[in-house]
């Protein structure tokens, strides 16, 4: 212990001492460096100062035009810009001399001797000569050579104060400048003798006599001028450096500058105090033992916190470059550390890119049909914005199309959702094959489909993309070994600014394709503003529509069918009318249309025929026996999978018969899908109900397809029956009809018959049953019952009052 702590001591002591010489040194040789600093910025400065007035003098003068021509020229000019350069310049005296030396022009009269010796220097060398002279005051002197433009050398001179020169060195060194003199000029006077010329500085002229006066008298200009000389005033220490202003005026002109060393002088003291004490060199050198003792663990720990920033910052890559190697001896609690903390680093890795992953499936999801592909409502939306704004750079109109499948339902129902799932792949890659790579197609939902074009000259470019369209679908869908013969409805609209919102497009491209569908589907519709009201009437219907289910709005109005041949009444067609409480009567061509490819058309649908069973056993209450009643099925509701068993619970509900309920389908309905049409039909025909086809002739059916139905009566459409009279083409068509059903085995019913013509024609082409005006109108159920009694003489229908 005692040989340690001799060490230390000794050791302490020669580390004190060769500290305070070392630092003495260094601060010797900051102050020189301060010193050679100021001279070098001093002639720098000065050199800078010297080079800007002659090139101002040089570029000014012979930049203008016409100065040069002769002197005389040149001596206007300079008479009057004199003032301008005594103001922004700092000259004090101008002089211009012709190439014999005479003056030209001058500022005032005298000329010194020494303005004469540099004119004639210049003329000599023909070069700009510099110098400061010091007269009474010290000032800058350039003399430089002009060259007229007829060839004549022209001497421009001029004085100038060295107070910017001193200004701006006191900027760059930040010291306090004085111009001082000596007048014996001698460089080994004291320096204390000098005298204060020009003092440029924030200390008062006589702080500057004060602290001369505080020099020794030994100290020289010579000693001052190698190395400066520091001195202490007022607990404040100074470093003085003379610095000649020139060579030629150097032993009477210097500047002195005074820098303020207090804080360097403190801290040198503070230093040197801090090294001798024994206490601070034991503990500073406890500090650096303790610091190569701890080094390694310091240099591991700071790896570590620059590690764990960079987890947070997900900067996997960098964080696994920036490891410390284990030592193999002498494994510690870092290494444990830093073990854990590669091991969460792996952890956090994998599981962002897990989290990654998942939403590049998530935005997937959100943005893109997962059935087809496409862009969903979602991405549509989006594109749709963007294409908006765009509107305002480009003049080309904005088209959407909104397309929908006529019938689709109709696939989902029959095949299930899976081929219905298989058929919106295909026709998707149908759609897109159809279009250009910069046009849009999203699946808006269900089967309806959007397209966005927007390059595009003219809207009939996009007319003429949907009649393509409607044709490509024409043709058959094939999922598997099955064809599917389908139609598309499409709604076309254009936007040519930003009026327009992504709701209201795609709303009025669904008015538009609603307009198609109500005209029979299989086309296009360009929007229009007519169409919003009659889509604000379609809104309300549907809406009143359940409420009228409800409050049981819908009546029946039953019209008589007669046997022609007997004039017997056989039975009713029940007509639905609608009796709104607000808007009165409302057209079943208004409703029907609407209601007829929704939830509401099937339970319209089964209200009309439970309430058929109710009317047939009303009449039978009273007496009337043996007739049928007609009730219409619409597409939506005989493609239903509940209609078998909800017939079958009528049935055993009802006392009457199946036989008595004649069930009307439509030659659309019929030919949609026929093998299932056909085990439909057959089902219910099984359990005794009769079907007719209804509206005969207007549709697409033919005899192949009525050869196979289990049909018992067609009926001919009353447009037929209204042109037999005046129309020999007409009649023809309804007698080969009568003649064609009635060989096929089934009656047949002419509908709207209006004269009395018209039924003897019918009767003379063996018709079987008519109805119409002629015979009866509708009549709402209620009135029905008082009427019959009326009607009827032995079961023949009285014709002779046509006001029912």
């Amino acid at each position: 212990m005692s040989l340690l702590i001799g060490f230390l001591l000794i050791a302490s002591s020669l580390l004190t001492i060769v500290w305070i010489d070392k630092n003495d040194q260094d601060y010797l040789r900051q102050h020189q460096a301060l010193h050679d600093r100021d001279l070098n910025q001093m002639h720098l400065i000065r050199e800078m100062l010297s080079n800007r007035l002659e090139l101002w003098f040089e570029s000014f003068i012979h930049l203008q035009q016409g100065i040069t021509d002769n002197p005389d020229a040149t001596r206007d000019f300079i008479s009057e810009e004199f003032d301008y350069l005594q103001l922004n310049w700092q000259i004090n005296n101008l002089w211009l001399f012709d190439s014999g030396q005479q003056v030209i022009y001058a500022n005032h009269q005298y000329i010194p001797d020494y303005v004469q010796d540099g004119v004639a220097q210049t003329l000599k060398n023909q070069s700009s000569v510099s110098q400061i002279r010091c007269v009474q005051s010290c000032f800058q002197l350039i003399s430089m050579p002009i060259l007229s433009a007829n060839g004549d050398l022209l001497v421009l001179t001029a004085s100038a104060s060295l107070l910017e020169m001193m200004a701006a060195l006191n900027r760059s060194t930040s010291a306090e400048l004085a111009l001082v003199v000596t007048p014996s000029g001698i460089k080994g006077a004291p320096l204390r003798d000098a005298q204060i010329q020009a003092p440029i500085s924030y200390i008062k002229r006589q702080n500057l006599d004060a602290l001369l006066k505080l020099i020794p008298q030994d100290i020289t200009l010579n000693m001052v001028l190698d190395r400066g000389y520091r001195l202490v005033m007022n607990e404040q220490a100074y470093l003085i450096n003379l610095l000649p202003v020139d060579n030629d005026v150097a032993d009477t002109a210097y500047l002195l500058a005074v820098h303020d060393i207090s804080e360097e002088w403190a801290r040198h003291d503070s230093y040197q105090l801090g090294v001798i004490t024994i206490s601070a060199i034991v503990v500073a050198l406890c500090a650096l033992t303790f610091f190569l003792m701890a080094e390694r663990l310091r240099r591991r720990l700071l790896i570590l916190a620059k590690r764990l920033p960079l987890l947070a910052q997900k900067k996997y890559d960098e964080f696994n470059d920036m490891k410390f190697k284990h030592s193999l001896m002498f494994l510690d609690e870092i290494d444990e550390v830093q073990r854990s903390t590669n091991l969460l680093g792996e952890q956090l890795e994998s599981m962002d890119g897990k989290i990654e992953q998942n939403t590049r499936e998530l935005e997937n999801i959100a943005m893109y049909d997962r059935l087809t592909g496409l862009p969903n409502r979602n991405m549509l939306n989006f594109i749709l914005r963007k294409k908006i704004a765009a509107l305002a750079r480009t003049p080309k109109p904005l088209v959407v199309i909104l397309l929908d499948f006529d019938n689709f339902r109709k696939i989902n129902d029959s095949y299930g959702h899976g081929v219905g799932d298989e058929f919106l792949m295909v026709a998707a890659q149908r759609l897109r094959s159809s279009l250009r790579e910069s046009d849009v197609i999203s699946r808006f939902g269900g089967d309806e489909f959007v397209i966005v074009l927007q390059e595009v000259d003219d809207v009939s470019n996009a007319i003429t993309l949907a009649e393509k369209l409607v044709i490509k679908f024409r043709e058959p869908v094939e999922i598997g070994a099955q064809r599917f013969y389908t139609s598309i409805s499409l709604g076309i609209t254009t936007c040519e600014g930003q009026n327009l919102t992504v709701d209201d497009l795609v709303r009025q491209a669904d008015i538009a394709m609603y307009a198609a569908k109500d005209a029979g589907g299989d086309r296009y519709s360009m929007f229009n503003e007519g169409m919003s009201t009659k889509v604000m009437r379609r809104i309300e219907i549907e809406h009143d529509v359940r409420d009228a289910l409800l409050d049981g709005q819908f009546k029946f109005a039953l019209q008589a069918q007669i046997e022609i041949s007997t004039g017997k009444l056989i039975g009713f067609e029940a007509l639905v009318r609608w009796l709104h409480p607000k808007n009165g009567y409302i057209m079943p061509d208004e409703f029907i249309p609407i209601m007829e490819n929704s939830e509401s058309m099937i339970t319209l649908g089964y209200w009309g025929i439970k309430r058929a069973f109710t009317i047939l056993a009303h009449l039978e209450s009273l007496g009337f026996r043996g007739y049928r009643v007609a009730v219409n099925l619409s597409a939506s509701q005989f493609l239903d999978p509940n209609l078998i068993n909800f017939m079958r619970e009528q049935l055993a509900q009802s006392e009457q018969g199946a036989e008595q309920v004649e069930l009307e389908l439509t030659e659309r309905t019929v030919v949609a899908d026929i093998e299932q049409t056909l085990r439909k039909m057959h089902e219910l025909k099984e359990l005794g109900f009769s079907f007719s086809i209804d509206d005969f002739g207007t549709g697409y059916s033919s005899l192949a397809y009525l050869s196979q139905l289990p049909v018992d009566i067609i009926k001919i459409d009353r447009s037929f029956i209204a042109g037999m009279s005046g129309n020999s083409a007409d009649k023809q068509i309804v007698k080969s009809t009568v003649a064609m059903v009635r060989k096929l085995g089934m009656k047949v019913v002419a509908e709207g018959v209006e004269t009395a013509e018209q039924l003897n024609m019918l009767k003379e082409m063996r018709c079987d049953v008519a109805q119409g005006y002629y015979i009866s109108k509708p009549i709402f159920e209620d009135d029905l019952y008082q009427a019959l009694p009326t009607k009827l003489d032995d079961g023949v229908w009285n014709k002779l009052d046509l006001q029912f």
